[in-house]
């Protein structure tokens, strides 16, 4: 719509109220732009509502005082169906009273001051006499009615001032914006509105008029990213239907290979077990005829001797065969077990990805329903501005155009706040066989110590603890480095020095936590509320404060531990309260878990399987936590070792790539045993007693090329204890 917007150009739709669908009746405009008719709204809300849902784009709005009354009326919108329905009346009947001379002939004109027809004589006088003067420009001649180049502007000047609420019998002249833009007369000027800041209209309106076209302007900048969010939407459909079908694939070739490769051992087993078979038959027929004829030359007596010999030689041989019966059966049906196992986790792994694919497609979809909103809204707001610059009605812009100002902030920040996240919504996270499909192997830790690695880069009145290690052997602790610092140090598994960073630190006496966050990232926490991610590639350190980015964190609380959620590429933080927060690789909050009232704080906490395991060792009690959105709740407890006699707490917790789960758990300073348990933490199923007298720290599960290892380090010395899993 053009300043010079004639009326016939104007969308029908526009004028149409969304409840009744017909055209509007004192049309009524929601915050959100969206008109209906009063008696619509009226009957829409029920009585009493302090809020009003709007029909169109379902935003809840806080009605005034005065209820439905309260809202402000659209005059532009008022003003072009009024004069719409006068152009319509003069069509169906041109005979009208005229309200000069009261005869009823041809209306020639309409005077919106008198808000009535004149015939053409009285026409001319209205026009001309000077008694009726300021009636003059609100005349309107009906030959123009029809005209195509009637503008919006025009008819909005025939209109006259709006009355004063105070005394309706006076025009309003001037504007009190300390009482929101509330068109007032003179004589309000000395009473009500005496000291507030008043305005001259023109002058206002023209003031934001200017400032509704800036708006206007930023807010066209945004359009196309608008439009393109929609069209990333739909293909972020299609990515997500692609992505699914390609881990599908994948999971299918990784279960036929493991199949066939399972059913070869089968095969393979069953062949050995039919040699075997066979030969243990030639050597019956061998043993017995090479006897019988040493026995055949001796005497008759010696018969019975002969029989018992080959009797108890049979018996010999079923023996064995029924062993090796026994053992390819168990071997069989240990192998069928694992095909099991693996179809049920092949399962598994679809039924997830079924579950991510629904529950991403919904996301897509509240998406794609939430940016159809934002377009109409845009398109909405766009008709709405037009219309007030086509009209350059000042006592009505200067009502309307702070509320639209309003209404193109809060689309700018809606479509901003619903723009994010959408590359996620099309990738789909699966963990791959292992260790959810794979065949787990039963483990178990050695009898005693391996290993000692010394860290000599760890220099002398260092501390090391917390350790941390990724798939490549790689080797990270962390620990007080004093004074005032503490030490990040990378490490392979013979103790060589790869990276150290060393980090100022406020709080001598904290102690530090780490863990990876991916292969090359290290998430790490110290002084208390320091959070921060080390890339081993450039050696950068990027650090945050928690109050900076956590909301609502609280002044007396400090970080106690931080591990990560490589599935998720998130990083989990826990406190010295029941707070758990959830951080993505950016060092941005996601959302903060209550733990169970159950658990006074996570001393040390790691994610297993979906589930949050939790070391407290203020009530000295470690849980398996489930977690829902932001809720949680216990899963079980687990049990404390029995070995010889103290109060066991624990102090720290891994699990290894089968899925058991090992926790340290100590009493006094230097006493510390290695506890495993199930796969679903509900029973113990070894410890082993850490060697000699050590301040063991804290423990993690690392790959090797001699297999999986538990690490446990040392305070000080700084030395790494390793234990195999076997």
């Amino acid at each position: 719509m053009a300043s010079a917007t004639p009326l016939k150009d104007i969308d029908e739709q526009f004028l149409q109220c969304c409840i009744c669908m017909d055209q509007l009746k004192e049309p009524k405009i929601l915050p959100c732009l969206h008109r209906y008719c009063r008696e619509c709204l009226k009957k829409f809300t029920k009585k009493g509502a302090k809020k009003i849902e709007c029909v169109t784009c379902r935003e809840k709005h806080t009605l005034p005082k005065d209820g439905i009354y309260g809202l402000k009326t659209d005059f532009n919108t008022k003003n072009i169906i009024e004069f719409m329905q006068l152009q319509d009346s003069v069509k169906v009947d041109p005979l009208r009273t005229c309200i000069h001379c009261k005869k009823k002939l041809k209306a020639s004109a309409f005077c919106f001051r008198c808000n009535d027809f004149l015939c053409e004589t009285c026409h001319e006088f209205h026009a001309s006499s000077s008694i009726v003067r300021d009636h003059h420009p609100h005349i309107f001649s009906l030959s123009e009615a029809e005209a195509a180049n009637l503008t919006i502007q025009k008819l909005s000047s025939l209109r006259e001032a709006p009355r004063c609420q105070a005394h309706p019998g006076k025009l309003s002249e001037l504007c009190c914006t300390t009482c929101d833009n509330l068109p007032i007369c003179m004589p309000c000027t000395y009473g009500k509105h005496q000291g507030h800041n008043l305005k001259e209209v023109a002058s206002l309106a023209e003031t934001q008029r200017e400032m509704l076209k800036a708006k206007v302007a930023d807010l066209m900048q945004y359009k196309n990213k608008a439009y393109q969010m929609r069209k990333e939407i739909r293909q972020s459909r299609g990515k997500l239907d692609l992505n699914v079908n390609k881990e599908e694939q994948k999971a299918q070739r990784q279960l036929d290979a493991e199949e066939e490769r399972i059913k070869k051992e089968i095969r393979s087993a069953e062949g050995e077990l039919k040699r075997k078979q066979a030969e243990l038959e030639e050597e019956v027929k061998a043993k017995p005829s090479t006897r019988k004829k040493d026995l055949e030359k001796r005497m008759k007596k010696l018969r019975e001797e002969y029989e018992l010999v080959c009797e108890e030689e049979r018996r010999e041989v079923e023996a064995s065969f029924k062993k090796l019966q026994e053992e390819n059966k168990r071997g069989t049906e240990r192998l069928q077990e694992w095909l099991c196992v693996l179809n049920n986790g092949i399962k598994e792994l679809l039924t997830s990805l079924k579950t991510q694919k629904d529950e991403q497609a919904r996301k897509i979809e509240e998406l794609s329903v939430h940016f159809d909103g934002i377009v109409e809204r845009f398109e909405t707001v766009t008709k709405t501005v037009d219309c007030i610059l086509a009209a350059e009605n000042d006592w009505a812009d200067v009502q309307c155009i702070p509320d639209v100002c309003k209404a193109i902030d809060l689309l700018r920040e809606d479509g901003e706040k619903g723009s994010r996240g959408l590359d996620n919504l099309s990738a789909v996270k699966v963990r791959g066989l292992s260790p959810a499909v794979t065949v787990r192997r039963k483990t178990g830790i050695s009898e005693g110590m391996e290993s000692v690695i010394d860290v000599p880069s760890v220099k002398r009145g260092w501390w090391i603890n917390d350790i941390t290690a990724n798939k490549d052997g790689s080797i990270a602790v962390i620990g007080r480095a004093p004074p005032g610092r503490i030490h990040l140090t990378v490490i392979n598994m013979r103790g060589d020095l790869l990276q150290q960073k060393v980090i100022p630190t406020s709080k001598h006496d904290w102690s530090p936590k780490c863990s990876f966050l991916t292969q090359r990232q290290i998430a790490i926490e110290y002084d208390e509320d320091k959070l921060g991610i080390y890339n081993m590639r450039d050696q950068s350190l990027k650090l945050a404060t928690a109050k900076d980015v956590i909301s609502k964190w609280p002044s007396n609380q400090w970080v106690c531990s931080v591990t990560t959620d490589p599935t998720n590429g998130n990083i989990i933080v826990s406190c010295d309260s029941r707070n758990v927060y959830v951080l993505n690789n950016q060092l941005k909050h996601i959302e903060t878990i209550t733990l169970p009232a159950g658990i006074k704080y996570a001393a040390d906490i790691t994610m297993h399987e979906g589930a949050l395991l939790v070391c407290d060792t203020s009530s000295r009690k470690a849980f398996a936590v489930t977690v829902h959105g932001t809720a949680s709740q216990v899963k079980y407890e687990f049990t404390k070792p029995t070995i010889g006699r103290g109060d066991w707490w624990p102090r720290s917790v891994c699990t290894d790539q089968n899925g058991y789960i090992y926790m340290l758990w100590r009493v006094g300073v230097l006493r510390s045993v290695i506890v495993q348990y199930s796969r679903d933490g509900g029973q113990i199923e070894m410890m082993r007693e850490v060697d000699g007298n050590h301040y063991i720290m804290s423990m993690t599960s690392a790959q090797t090329n001699r297999g999986e290892k538990l690490l446990l380090c040392k305070r000080s010395p700084p030395q790494i204890l390793v234990y195999g899993l076997v």
